[in-house]
């Protein structure tokens, strides 16, 4: 088995992978320069598959050796397994097209069959009539397994245009003319609402566009299967970013295990998953609710610095962190608001009344973040509700909070009525840049208030 072995036997995955990538790297510059064929790359590429999937579970750090590969090795490095999967698919279509051989003879036709398998089984028993798969390359080989394994008709959006000839004449060939078609590249016209299942290809760009539309427009019942890399395998795929899917809630997965390569992600729009979270105020902040607590806010820090830190908070940082928090919600000086989706947090926000005897009708809210995958949900009219009520059973009459100037939390406060009396120039630094912050209040009385208002708009 070659250099997967050596992983097995204990050697340093670094020494082990630096290699394979420079050599894939090499490999691909060189072919891209004519000075090199094909064969060499894919063994390069082969050789490389083999090292991630030969690598023992827990063996080893993935996220550390990716963080020492450096982004720009890694996009490269996608950049020609892409041109790689790219390539085969549209040799084997073109020998499919002249009517030799069949599709099990692709050489990843199992390795798709089974993740194809494995897709369907997080959707739903309702029966599936029609699927789109946006991202097809000129060898549709997941839309024939869609086909094949439901019964289903299946509509593809091409990823490239050039290919879509190449495919139609491998579907027509394949004799599935009337039970998969190619609508063309990602701009063809098509209606989501007409669809049960769709499916998004890892390599498809950009994803963000699509889930963006599809958030709008798709029917409350139909189902998006999402697929993008983890581990160790985005050194073959690029993931698909976190960022991309905003606004949908990861229902299921399936994790990319064995010789498999990508994974997948069963969305479900957030204002559809919102409709059983549960909201609760803490009574004490144990080891488990911590960690929870700590994930949360790292990956609100992967794409905003606005809840005081520059950046993912370190384990001895979030364990001190969360120590003190807990002593200050079992002592009653904090009062931390969690929102509970299927067992896990997916919203926090802390209010500390003050503790001064003349101002004993002041609470300050702070803190309030919100897994981004529920945001422009209605989480945050459930918060101020459950916020408004522990206020009055608290006796606190008066509502002050602080936020950087300029963010999308400043504008969500100012719609549920808090008005600034303050502002301050200085008011964060995230390493050279300094940010104004807005002082804000309301009192709890004018917030039911403008809670009454907003509830008759929806």
């Amino acid at each position: 088995m070659g250099i997967a072995v050596d992983i097995l036997s204990g050697a340093n995955e670094q020494e082990l992978v630096f290699p394979l990538l420079r050599r894939v790297s090499e490999s691909y510059g060189a072919m891209r320069e004519n000075q090199l064929d094909f064969p060499e790359l894919h063994e390069s590429i082969v050789e490389l598959e083999k090292f991630i999937v030969s690598v023992r579970e827990g063996a080893f750090s993935a996220a550390e050796i990716l963080k020492g590969i450096g982004p720009e090795m890694l996009a490269i490095v996608n950049e020609a397994y892409a041109f790689w999967e790219d390539r085969i698919e549209y040799e084997f279509a073109q020998r499919i097209g002249r009517g030799a051989g069949s599709l099990a003879d692709y050489c990843l036709y199992e390795r798709f069959e089974t993740l194809v398998k494995r897709e369907l089984a997080l959707v739903s028993d309702s029966p599936l009539r029609r699927i789109l798969f946006i991202g097809s390359g000129a060898l549709p080989i997941s839309a024939f397994l869609l086909h094949t394994q439901t019964g289903a008709l299946v509509d593809c959006v091409a990823r490239d245009p050039a290919a879509v000839e190449v495919s139609r004449s491998a579907i027509e060939r394949c004799g599935c003319s009337g039970s998969v078609r190619i609508l063309g590249d990602g701009k063809s016209d098509f209606v989501l609402q007409d669809y049960d299942l769709i499916l998004i290809a890892l390599l498809f760009k950009p994803k963000k566009s699509i889930l963006r539309t599809a958030r709008k427009r798709y029917c409350t019942g139909g189902q998006i299967l999402c697929r993008t890399s983890e581990g160790l395998r985005q050194l073959l795929y690029e993931s698909t970013a976190e960022r991309d899917r905003r606004g949908f809630y990861i229902k299921a997965q399936q994790a990319a295990e064995g010789d498999q390569t990508i994974s997948t992600w069963l969305l479900e729009a957030a204002t559809s998953a919102a409709e059983d979270i549960r909201l609760e105020w803490l009574r004490t902040v144990d080891v488990a609710t911590g960690k929870q607590l700590l994930h949360l806010m790292n990956r609100t820090l992967e794409e905003e610095t606005t809840i005081g830190f520059p950046g993912p908070i370190d384990q001895e940082t979030g364990r001190k962190l969360m120590c003190q928090l807990n002593a200050d919600v079992e002592s009653g000086h904090r009062h931390v608001l969690v929102a509970y989706k299927d067992g896990v947090i997916v919203g926090q926000l802390i209010l500390t009344p003050n503790s001064s005897p003349n101002h004993r009708h002041i609470v300050e809210l702070t803190r309030g973040t919100i897994d981004p995958s529920f945001r422009g949900a209605g989480l945050v009219l459930l918060a101020f509700q459950e916020v408004a009520r522990k206020c009055e059973l608290l006796g606190r009459e008066t509502i002050c909070l602080d936020v950087r100037a300029g963010t999308n939390a400043a504008i969500w406060w100012q719609h549920f009525g808090f008005k600034q009396y303050g502002l301050l120039q200085d008011y964060s630094r995230v390493g050279d840049k300094r940010y104004q912050g807005l002082y804000l209040t309301q009192t709890t009385a004018a917030l039911k208030e403008r809670l009454k208002e907003i509830a008759r708009q929806k």
